[in-house]
């Protein structure tokens, strides 16, 4: 996890097993348009979900801001 990750905040994380689709769906109430499916784990759709999350602050920067 980079440091930039360590600056997101989120109020809460949900994870489900969806039987109709055989995944663990991992979705965030701050950030409703980005879900993250994992076949295999509810622990590795967080981390997807986290990495979609960083991926999208990090290309929304303002440019007055650095990168991290």
């Amino acid at each position: 996890m980079s440091s930039f990750a360590r600056e997101i905040c989120l109020s809460s994380i949900h994870v489900y097993w969806s039987s109709a689709d055989s995944v663990f769906i991992a979705l965030s109430d701050d950030h409703p348009d980005l879900v993250c499916r994992n076949p295999w784990s509810s622990l590795a759709a967080v981390d997807g979900l986290l990495d979609l999350i960083e991926n999208r602050h990090r290309h929304h920067q303002p440019a007055d801001r650095p990168a991290a």
